[in-house]
This record gives structure tokens, C-alpha cells and sequence, in this order.
């Protein structure tokens, strides 16, 4: 419904494109970055991993 079709709102040009996900899952996606050499970069660039159930819930991991 949604690929190919223009952006109308904010005066964009941009056209919308749906796409498969190389990396399919939290689980997947922390193993990816765990492994990436974006974690040698400043920590400022890296990726942050919240904690999505139990009583930590929004809190960021590792902190």
C-alpha cells in the first residue's frame, strides 16, 4: 500500500520504498552490532539496546 507512493505531507519529493530486512529480530540485530566494527567507533556513534520486558522496560542495557 505503501511502496511507490509519494510523500505528500512536508512539501516532500521523497517516494516511499519497502524493503526485506537483511537481519530479521532483536536478537539477530544485537549479535550483528555485537560483532560490527562500528563498536571500535566513538561512543557517541554507536547503536543503544533498551531493555524491552520485565521491570527494566525502557531502561537502556548496560547502564
Amino acid at each position: 500500500a505503501f511502496n511507490g507512493k509519494k510523500w505528500e505531507k512536508f512539501n516532500s519529493e521523497k517516494v516511499a520504498s519497502l524493503a526485506y530486512a537483511r537481519i530479521q529480530g532483536k536478537a539477530a540485530l544485537i549479535t550483528h552490532f555485537q560483532n560490527s566494527s562500528l563498536m571500535n567507533e566513538d561512543k557517541r556513534c554507536r547503536p543503544i539496546v533498551f531493555h524491552s520486558e520485565g521491570s527494566e522496560a525502557g531502561d537502556q542495557v548496560g547502564r
